[in-house]
C-alpha cells in the first residue's frame, strides 16, 4: 500500500469513525426524550450498536498507525428532524460500507467492513420501526 493510499484510508476510516460516534449520540439523545419505553429501548439497541461500530474503527484507525479524530458536537437537544435524517443516513452508510469493504486492502479489513454494513441494515430497519411507531402515536393522539 503506497502512503497516498494508507492516508486515504485512515482518512475513510476516520469518517466511519466520526459518523458512527455522531449517529450514536444523536439516537441515545432521542431516546432519554421518548415517553414510550419500548421505543427507547430500540433507540439504545442502535446506539450500542453505533458504538461498537466506532471502536471497531478506532482499532482499525490505531493498528494502521492513525490517530482517531475527536468526538463530533451535537446540539444541545437533537429534534427528531435530526434523527429522521440519521435514519436517511443509514441507507447511505449501508451502500458506503459495501464500496469500502470490496475496495478493501486486506481480508481482516473487508470483513469488518461487511460486518458493520450488516449491522447498519438492522439500525435501518429498527429505526424505520421506530419512526413508524411515532406517526402512529402522533397520528392517534
Amino acid at each position: 500500500m503506497t502512503p497516498k493510499q494508507k492516508d486515504h484510508l485512515l482518512e475513510v476510516l476516520a469518517e466511519r469513525y466520526a459518523d458512527e460516534l455522531h449517529d450514536a449520540a444523536l439516537v441515545e439523545a432521542a431516546a432519554e426524550g421518548l415517553p414510550y419505553e419500548h421505543l427507547r429501548k430500540v433507540l439504545k439497541r442502535i446506539a450500542a450498536r453505533e458504538r461498537k461500530h466506532a471502536e471497531w474503527l478506532r482499532a482499525k484507525i490505531r493498528e494502521r498507525g492513525g490517530t482517531p479524530p475527536l468526538p463530533p458536537r451535537l446540539p444541545a437537544a437533537p429534534t427528531w428532524r435530526e434523527v429522521l435524517e440519521a435514519f436517511e443516513s443509514e441507507k447511505a452508510d449501508q451502500v458506503r460500507y459495501l464500496e469500502e469493504a470490496y475496495g478493501a486492502d486486506d481480508p481482516e479489513l473487508r470483513e469488518l467492513l461487511t460486518r458493520i454494513q450488516h449491522e447498519e441494515e438492522e439500525n435501518y430497519r429498527d429505526l424505520l420501526d421506530v419512526v413508524t411507531r411515532m406517526e402512529s402515536h402522533a397520528g392517534g393522539a
